[in-house]
């Protein structure tokens, strides 16, 4: 027991510098997305072709594209990795679940509990928009960026740096450094939790979401009913890239090396 208990603390507290080509496409992906958010929120904007362009920048190429295509992309087809290693993966799928629904709990009781709802024909978009956004986040944010960082550097100064990275992310949205401050320790919550299982699954479709719900409602954003269908359909082309990329991988297997 002791042994485990010092293995466990050792890679815990391990520092590495094992820099490679994942970091370099890991740096072009933050830069496309938050590029991509940029554009929409400061140079286009929400209002023209009646929202449609920012939605198209922000949901479909921002965080469908760049977010989540362009990593299974890296990962699958280039790299020949498995899904896995971006956090989608079922194992140990049960305890993901209930230590998801354990956090979401406690998440519920500190903010949603205590915020007045918007009614369901105006809730009903925020919950999709959550949904698909928070997908993108949980593979981008934590299967992606912050399993790469800690193959190079280790997995506290991973966890430091990609919640500083999620925190700059905000720029795009034209956000003050005082809530990107904040933002910093959001992302260091999610990225521990995401870390007890290495799976999105201990985040997303509820704790993360929820969060995301709370800023959105505490913001008094409103979107038109329609827009939850788009924001569906966003989360359904994410899902069938994350298929595409499974059925790849199984028409594909990596040749096993020679011995």
């Amino acid at each position: 027991m002791t042994t485990i208990a010092t293995a466990s603390l050792k890679q815990i507290f391990a520092v590495r510098w094992q820099p490679n080509r994942d970091l370099v496409v890991v740096g072009v992906s933050w830069l496309l997305v938050v590029g991509t958010l940029y554009t929409a929120t400061v140079v286009v904007g929400p209002n023209v072709w009646g929202g449609m362009a920012y939605f198209i920048l922000y949901a479909l190429v921002g965080a469908t594209l760049f977010g989540v295509g362009l990593p299974l992309y890296w990962m699958t087809v280039v790299r020949r990795r498995p899904l896995a290693d971006l956090g989608l993966t079922t194992r140990g799928l049960g305890l993901s679940l209930l230590l998801q629904l354990a956090f979401a709990g406690l998440q519920y009781m500190g903010t949603l509990a205590r915020v007045q709802l918007p009614s369901f024909v105006e809730f009903l978009p925020l919950v999709a928009l959550a949904l698909a956004i928070g997908f993108f986040e949980a593979v981008f944010w934590r299967g992606w960026v912050l399993q790469r960082l800690e193959e190079a550097f280790g997995l506290i100064p991973a966890i430091l740096l990609g919640s500083a990275l999620y925190a700059a992310y905000h720029i795009g949205y034209g956000m003050p450094t005082s809530k990107m401050v904040f933002l910093f320790f959001i992302g260091l919550m999610f990225a521990v939790a995401f870390r007890l299982t290495q799976s999105i699954f201990i985040l997303w479709p509820v704790f993360q979401p929820m969060g995301q719900l709370v800023t959105l409602v505490k913001d008094g954003l409103s979107l038109p009913p329609l827009a939850a269908l788009g924001f569906a359909e966003v989360l359904i082309v994410m899902l069938a890239l994350v298929w595409l990329a499974a059925r790849y991988q199984r028409r594909h297997p990596k040749p096993d090396r020679a011995d």
